[in-house]
């Protein structure tokens, strides 16, 4: 295999995993991003099988993290913590699907990847301080705001949901859009939860815990060994009672103030976990306007990977995820076609990656959409339905067959036949049940 000539524009997840699986086959891979130094959010990942199992073949280190394993998905009455809608078991995962699933500490595991970059990886050179500012497709080589000009084989633009790339690379420009709802991100020590005999178990049993409620919802998992606990409150922006995050901005620092007084009505658990909270960053949650026409500029020398061209909402915790499985599969279509033609290569990774990455997306809308249901007959019937084992179930988890599509695929492997079929998507709720129907779709 022709060894080529690698500059990743991005240091996030997607970015260092696509450093570490070319790398490994060899390839000379420079990562370039803006940032001085690296700093993560302080906030809780979920790392699933289908990537935990591509992070460890690259050799990073997850088994020195302080980190828990996941009991599975739990579903969860918003006024009633004690009944369970519905619970998923993702104790057999390693068995099933041959890795564990991780609740990690996103820090931490930033930190694992740059360890394997920097020391397992002599092909392997990360610049900081380098914000790319401009790119010759064709050459292919992009321009730091430095005016140091990088040139390879191959770019591969890893900059996340605001890529300066992809309208170029995909003939037309396609905007961020508002999905309509706001995520609390927030992470709390666990000893005032091991404290109270209600709810330790959140903390001693790592489940990744669901309140779903009338427009908004909870994700809650322990983190670092059952240190701290992350929580994840997503409302909508109807009922959202702080300043909103403002026009072109992502984030903005908040106080629990607003928090509590939005989810007063809510069971005991939630609005403990509130009030434990001091400042925390509220994030808009946003995905494309519509699919990308292509991922591979037509020179067959550039490349979008990660939320560069398939960002989504985290209700399926599989943002990082696809990321990663864009990496391997990227590496993988390399060794099967790069000495006869790196445009054929590229070519291979866009058709194999993009119908999963985009069938993905549309699950996080629908997962939106029954989540935050107003209570009433359309609720009434969604949580009949998560007692299914079949299609009907608008849960993806709760349907086996969506589950193994999902976590058994080794994205190290080019798929052809049979096994790039994708599920039919779940049912939508009734349209006039859903609490979204007005909603105007906003440009970030």
């Amino acid at each position: 295999m022709k060894t080529l000539d690698v500059v990743v524009v991005g240091a996030g997840i997607g970015g260092l995993a696509t450093a570490l699986a070319l790398a490994t086959d060899g390839h000379r891979v420079t990562v370039l991003d803006a940032v001085k130094e690296f700093s993560e959010v302080g906030a809780g990942i979920r790392v699933p099988p289908n990537s935990s199992k591509l992070l460890r073949s690259w050799g990073v280190d997850l088994d020195s993290l302080k980190k828990e394993i996941s009991h599975g998905n739990r579903f969860v009455d918003w006024k009633d913590h004690s009944r369970i809608l519905l619970a998923v078991s993702f104790d057999d995962m390693p068995q099933r699907y041959g890795a564990p699933y991780y609740f990690l500490h996103r820090a931490d595991l930033v930190d694992a990847l740059l360890r394997a970059a920097q020391t397992k990886k002599s092909n392997i050179a990360i610049k900081t301080n380098s914000r790319v500012v401009e790119y010759d497709f064709h050459r292919p080589a992009v321009m730091t705001e430095q005016g140091v000009w990088y040139t390879a084989d191959l770019v591969i633009s890893a900059e996340g949901i605001k890529s300066s790339a992809r309208a170029a690379i995909n003939g037309a420009a396609v905007e961020p859009r508002d999905t309509g709802d706001v995520a609390y991100r927030i992470v709390v020590p666990a000893g005032p939860l091991l404290e109270d005999p209600a709810i330790r178990d959140l903390v001693t049993e790592p489940w990744a815990t669901h309140w779903i409620g009338p427009e908004a919802h909870a994700v809650g998992y322990p983190l670092r060994g059952g240190e701290l606990y992350n929580i994840i409150i997503d409302v909508t922006h109807n009922t959202d009672l702080g300043e909103p995050v403002r026009e072109g901005d992502w984030k903005k620092q908040a106080d629990n103030t607003e928090l509590v007084r939005r989810l007063k009505d809510w069971c005991a658990p939630v609005r403990k976990l509130c009030g434990l909270t001091g400042e925390y960053l509220k994030w808009k949650l946003a995905d494309l306007e519509r699919p990308l026409q292509r991922w591979v500029h037509p020179s067959g020398k550039v490349a979008l990977l990660g939320d560069a061209c398939h960002p989504m909402m985290p209700y399926m915790a599989q943002g990082a995820a696809q990321a990663i499985e864009d990496a391997a599969c990227l590496r993988a279509a390399l060794a099967a076609y790069g000495d006869e033609s790196l445009v054929k290569a590229l070519n291979v990774y866009e058709k194999q990656r993009a119908p999963r990455a985009d069938y993905i997306t549309k699950n996080t809308r629908v997962l939106q959409e029954w989540w935050h249901l107003y209570d009433g007959p359309a609720r009434e019937k969604r949580d009949e339905l998560m007692q299914r084992d079949d299609e009907s179930n608008p849960i993806f988890w709760g349907y086996s067959v969506r589950k193994d599509w999902l976590f058994g695929l080794d994205a190290s492997k080019l798929l052809d036949g049979e096994d790039l079929k994708i599920p039919n998507l779940p049912p939508m709720p009734p349209q006039d049940a859903s609490v979204y129907k007005t909603a105007k779709d906003a440009r970030l």
